[in-house]
């Protein structure tokens, strides 16, 4: 038990290894600065999560201490969605659909 009771804080370091940098955008620094605290960008970097998901995560990350001015949540939001929407996400893994106008 002790083992597992002193990997677990580790666990919600940053990685020492590099990370994907997050995209420019006028949210960029503020996003950076509020979840780079305690783990790297791949962290975000890595999701493709909805408007609705991210709020959730920010709810989260905000009772784990992370630090939103609530008159920045819905750019941080704005900045999320877009940057690291599902639609983001599938481009990156799955070939694009054309033609048939039911994507």
């Amino acid at each position: 038990m002790i083992l597992f009771a002193s990997i677990g804080p580790a666990s919600a370091q940053a990685p020492s290894g590099p990370s994907k940098p997050l995209p420019p955008g006028p949210m960029q620094a503020k996003v950076k600065a509020a979840c780079t605290q305690c783990h790297n960008a791949a962290r975000v970097t890595e999701q493709h999560l909805t408007r609705r998901q991210w709020s959730i995560e920010l709810d989260k990350m905000e009772g784990l201490g992370a630090v939103i001015a609530e008159s920045d949540r819905s750019a941080f939001l704005k900045y999320l969605t877009e940057n690291f929407g599902p639609e983001k996400g599938a481009s990156q893994t799955a070939p694009k659909k054309s033609g048939s106008g039911t994507d």
